[in-house]
Parts: C-alpha cells; sequence; structure tokens
C-alpha cells in the first residue's frame, strides 16, 4: 500500500505519518510539505490514497485535487482547517472521497482512509487479464506475473491507450496528439523513449507491445 500525506506543517504530518504507520506497518507512506513537489510525486507514480491539506505553499490543494481527477480516481482525503459549508462542497465538487476539518482525532482519519480503501478496494475488485499481465482499470494497478508495476502518469495514459486498441496499428502521430495534445511539437523521440521505458518496466510482459516498422506501435498478446 503507498500512502502520499501533503501537509506543510511537518509536526502535523509527522504524527499522521505516526499514526497511519502504526495502523499499516507494511505500508509505503511518503511526505510532502509543497504543493508543487507533490504534484512532481503525483506525476511519477500512483498511490492508493493521498491526504491532502487545501492551504499549501505553491499549488494548493484543491488545485491539486483538480489536477488527480485529469487521469486517475486515486481516492483524496482533505485535511483542512477551511471546514465552511462552501469550501467542503467545493472538494466534493472536484470528486474527492471525504474532506475532515482542523482539528481533528489522528485515530479518525486512519479510521476514514481505512473505510474509503476498503471501499475501493470492494468496488475495484475485478482484474483483467491478458497473458500473463493483469489490470485494475478503475483502481489504475498493472501486474506483470503477479507482481505490481509501477507506472507515472505518461506510461499510464499509453498503456490505456494500447489496451483500448489492442491488435490494432497506432501511429507515432496519433499517440503523441493523444497523449502529448495536438499542440505538441516536440520531437518524436520523447514518445519512444517512454515507450521504452514502460517496455522496461513491464519486464516479461514487454512483448506486447510491438513495434510497427516505419508506422508505430500495437498492443497485442501473442
Amino acid at each position: 500500500m503507498r500512502i502520499l500525506i501533503v501537509e506543510d506543517e511537518r509536526r502535523l504530518n509527522d504524527v499522521m505519518h505516526d499514526y497511519l504507520m502504526e495502523a499499516h506497518p507494511e505500508a509505503h507512506i511518503d511526505q510532502c510539505f509543497d504543493g508543487d513537489d507533490a504534484l512532481e510525486m503525483l506525476g511519477e507514480q500512483e498511490f492508493d490514497i493521498v491526504l491532502l491539506d487545501v492551504m499549501l505553499p505553491g499549488t494548493d490543494g484543491f488545485e491539486i485535487a483538480r489536477e488527480i481527477r485529469k487521469t486517475s480516481n486515486m481516492p483524496i482525503l482533505i485535511l483542512s482547517a477551511l471546514g465552511d459549508e462552501e469550501n467542503q462542497l467545493r472538494g466534493f465538487d472536484l470528486g474527492i472521497d471525504d474532506y475532515v476539518k482542523k482539528p481533528y482525532s489522528p485515530k479518525l482519519v486512519v479510521k476514514k482512509v481505512d473505510a474509503i480503501l476498503a471501499r475501493v478496494g470492494t468496488t475495484n475488485s475485478g482484474m483483467i487479464q491478458k497473458g500473463i499481465l493483469s489490470y485494475d482499470e478503475v483502481g489504475m494497478k498493472i501486474f506483470v506475473e503477479g507482481e505490481e508495476v509501477i507506472l507515472n502518469k505518461k506510461e499510464w495514459e499509453l498503456f490505456h491507450l494500447f489496451i483500448h486498441n489492442e491488435s490494432r496499428v497506432l501511429s507515432r502521430e496519433t499517440l503523441l496528439n493523444k497523449i502529448w495534445g495536438y499542440d505538441y511539437f516536440g520531437d518524436e523521440r520523447t514518445l519512444d523513449t517512454h515507450i521504452r521505458r514502460l517496455r522496461k518496466k513491464l519486464g516479461n510482459a514487454s512483448h506486447y507491445i510491438k513495434t510497427v516498422h516505419r508506422t508505430g506501435y500495437m498492443f497485442e498478446v501473442a
């Protein structure tokens, strides 16, 4: 289990970290104290849940939640001193899972984390199998031969596009337009680099992503 705590007040961050570690000693818990750093971390890996303050240095918590929801259903629990109805409604409009007003009981927060994870686990329990690769599209989890593979945001978007176009050749232009946008003017080598990294992470399932000479790529289980 991977948990991210985004809270600029170090004492609160540490306390929440300790309570979560006591409840889930097997978990990997990352701590972040700045909104911009949080966005960078969230762009590099997927977490099972993020505990998110609103008033942060750099990017604020509402904007972070908005960015998360553009590409992920990752559970979000807001912990904020902004406990009025307007801000709570704003959070829920952005698609968060729960909102807790400061000051809060760390024990209560742990219970809320457990309840959210249990609910998500029940909802997203269906895995789709493709050869030695399995994935949970809603939970955004991928496993190769039973071992979880951690993808960053662009790698997941590529994987998602491939699995929805299985056995169909996707040109480099199509992949660049779909993933990087139609206004992208960068080098095609950026795409090739991301494909190479994705294949490396998929390990023994890397051959499912096939290179089509002079055209692009295709995802096919064979």
